[in-house]
This record gives C-alpha cells, structure tokens and sequence, in this order.
C-alpha cells in the first residue's frame, strides 16, 4: 500500500502524515524510538484496516473523516490511573462535537455519541514500564463528511448527516487536536477529569435494563471509578463493578 509521508506541526502537535495506512494505531505502535514522541499524530485519509475495540473494524470512507492515531508519554501518570488518558481523549472529542451539536455524550468507556447514534469511537492501547506509562496510543475515527454507512454498524452518524455542512478535514482535525489539548494539560487532575466525564456519561440519569454474566437487571450508572471501571447502582441499592465488555445495555 501506498506510503507516502509528510511530516509538519498543527496545533502544538507533531503530524506524521500518510496518504495511506492499513490501521494508524499498528503504525503508531510501531514507530521507532526516536519517532515515538510526546503528542505525535499518526494521520492518514485512506485506511484500510481501522481497528475497533476487541476483533471489530472501523468504516470510514477515504478522504471524509478523521482517522488518527495520537502518542502520549505521560510519564507522571501511574499506570493504576491509565483511565485518566481514555478521560483525556473521550472529553477532547467531545468539546469538538459539541461545537457543531448538541447532547453529545460519551457511552463508557469510549464511544462518543449524539442521541443514540455512534460518531466516533476511541481505542486506547498502553505501554506500561514500572508503575508508570510509558506511552499511549490513542485512536480515534470520528465520522465528518461522509454520507453513507455500509457496514452492518447499527448506529452510525456523521457531523455532515446532522448539519448538513460538510467541513474541511485539515480544519477539522486541528480543532479536534486543540480541544484535546485542553484536557490532556489536566492529565494529573484525575478528580477534575473524573467529574467531567461523569457528568458526560451516556445516559449518565435514570434507571436502564442491563445485562451481565448471571442475567438481567434494572440500574443507574454511578460513574467511574480510580481504574475506569462502570459503577451502577442497581434497583436494591447495591453497587455493581465491572470491566470492559462485562455488562452491556438491553
């Protein structure tokens, strides 16, 4: 596949551009040493192979949206807090979707939706040393322009389907990276990133069906907490813990 690489600063990042890659998230992870940077963007407009979380793929029309891999070294975060990235990313993309739409809102741990339609999703992929992160690779596919959704997601939108403007990319993806910014210089403050999110948190109020290894059961959700886990509190009062892809809504 095509290779071609241009490299430039935007918004007080670092952009290694390529015209096309199977996923941004293996190049990223693959850079070497002296590439593998604070606040270096791995961008592409063609990408074959876009990688969801688990085995799932991620559709995006070549040329319409924004496909991009974004390197942290946030060394002074312990790892036990590696959520406070995830926080960083899902609140930085939601800042920038809110400037187009409103009840944007962040399906834990990292989908970001508008009403009950998916635009972006979010994969989060750590490099531990010691007690600390060494890295984190964090990408994002955030639907702008495009039109039509062939794959059998259930639940696609894009800012053009909702606007009916469509926007031009390079623009589009320096706000996205200043709005990211904003919370990535408050990685340290997990409380202030923790309230935040919370309060983001897709139907953040009232009681849902849900659903986990041992059935069914009715629940609000309760937030986070310290290791990004979802908290709900279920119709007798308890509170219920669980990691990713251990309970889902009915």
């Amino acid at each position: 596949m095509e290779n071609e690489l241009k490299k430039y600063s935007l918004a007080g990042f670092r952009v290694l551009e390529y015209n096309a890659l199977e996923s941004t998230n293996t190049t990223a992870a693959a850079l070497p040493r002296e590439e593998l940077r604070d606040k270096t963007v791995v961008l592409t407009y063609r990408q074959a192979a876009g990688r969801g979380q688990g085995s799932n793929t991620w559709e995006s029309e070549p040329g319409k949206n924004i496909s991009v891999s974004i390197v942290f070294c946030p060394r002074a975060c312990e790892a036990s807090r590696q959520f406070a990235v995830s926080m960083v990313i899902a609140l930085g993309c939601r800042d920038f979707i809110r400037k187009f739409t409103e009840d944007c809102t962040v399906k834990w741990p990292n989908d970001i939706y508008v009403g009950e339609c998916k635009i972006a999703g979010i994969l989060i992929e750590h490099c531990i040393s010691g007690n600390r992160i060494a890295s984190s690779v964090c990408g994002i596919g955030l639907n702008v322009n495009q039109k039509q959704f062939c794959s059998d997601a259930p639940n696609p939108v894009s800012l053009l389907q909702l606007t009916g403007k469509e926007l031009n990319i390079q623009q589009a993806l320096e706000m996205l990276l200043a709005c990211i910014d904003k919370w990535y210089g408050r990685i340290e403050d997990y409380a202030c990133l923790e309230k935040e999110y919370r309060e983001s948190m897709y139907r953040r109020e009232g009681v849902y069906k849900w659903e986990d290894e041992r059935g069914r059961f009715r629940a609000s959700i309760a937030g986070v907490d310290e290791y990004g886990r979802l908290v709900l509190k279920d119709i007798t009062g308890k509170d219920r813990v669980y990691g990713f892809k251990e309970v889902k809504f009915c």
